[in-house]
Formats: structure tokens, sequence, C-alpha cells
């Protein structure tokens, strides 16, 4: 991996694209959006692309979201010659023009599930719930491992401790505390 002038590895960028289907042109822009998602994963720092359809009865909204290993990456994915082909393309069967918005580091963990994709909340409020999610479920995690891995050195037992902990928080807490806290996180919506 390339670093930056100050000897630190680039930030790795998440990039969400989301457009409204024309009416009846629904599976026209699923095959644009395919044929999108075939060209970027052969882009230089591409790290993966999830396609979301919209649910049946729900606005016809299509959404990528795709991760780049640097900021650099994704801008000459954007200017590319295949991807302004294929976003013209998609400009003639959509309506409303592209959305988009990007996201780094630990701002993925604050998207309402099942809610339209928002601008994350202030980064203190990210603080302090990720604190308030991660502090009881190490303290948990610990209490429980230490005694199964008793015979294990402290460093060592840290490697499942870990992978217990990032699998809880990300699939299990922080849904469910970005759901509880939506009053404080994105107040604007209430």
């Amino acid at each position: 991996m390339q670093s930056d002038t100050l000897g630190t590895a680039p930030e790795e960028v998440t990039v969400i694209w989301s457009r409204r289907a024309k009416p009846g042109r629904q599976a026209a822009l699923e095959n644009v959006i395919d044929r999108l998602a075939q060209a970027m994963s052969s882009a230089t720092g591409y790290e993966g692309v999830v396609s979301l359809r919209p649910q049946p009865g729900h606005p016809p909204i299509y959404t990528m979201v795709a991760r780049f290993a640097s900021q650099a990456d994704l801008d000459a994915w954007v200017s590319s010659e295949i991807r302004g082909r294929l976003y013209a393309e998609a400009e003639g069967v959509s309506v409303g023009g592209l959305n988009v918005q990007q996201a780094a580091g630990l701002e993925g963990w604050f998207q309402m599930p099942g809610q339209p994709l928002v601008v994350p909340p202030p980064r203190y409020k990210m603080a302090i719930i990720t604190w308030a999610a991660l502090f009881p479920v190490l303290v948990l995690a610990n209490l429980i491992a230490a005694p199964l891995l008793s015979n294990v050195s402290p460093l060592v037992r840290l490697l499942p401790v870990s992978i217990v902990l990032i699998a809880l928080m990300t699939w299990v807490v922080m849904p469910r505390m970005t759901k509880w806290f939506r009053f404080w996180l994105y107040p604007e919506a209430h």
C-alpha cells in the first residue's frame, strides 16, 4: 500500500451512490448497475461493492456501496472512460440525478437500519455511543474469556476476544444502539 507524504497509509474510502429509476425502467437501471459493478471490479484500489435493490412496494431507488483503498483510487475510477459511459446510460433510465455520499472509518456503523442513507452524526456523538456500546461488551467478553482461556497468554487471548467483539459490535450491538439513540444521533429526523 502506498503512503502519502506524511508517511501514513491512505485511508480507505467508502462511497455510496444511489439513484431512482424512471417508471417502468427498473430492469434497465438494474442492468446498468450490474455492468458498473463488473467494470468497477477491475479498477485499481477496488476493495468491494454491494448493490442494493429496492424492496417491493418501496420507491425504485437503487444503491451501490463501494470501497476503494484510497481517495486517489476512487477519483481514478470516477474519471474513467467506462464509468463515464455507464453513468451516461444510467442517467437515461433514472430521474433526479445521482446522489453521492462518502464515509470513512466508523461512520458506517451509524447508518440507521432500513432507513434511507443519511449524513452521519457528529463525531463526538459517534464516539460517545461507540464507547457506551463497547465498554459493557468488552467487560463481558473478558469475564467470559478469562476463565475459558486461563491457560493461554493474555496476548493470545486477545485474538478470539477481538474477533467476537468486532462481530458483535458490527452486526448486533451498533445497529441496535443506533436505533435506540436515533433521537439523539439524528435529531433533525424527528
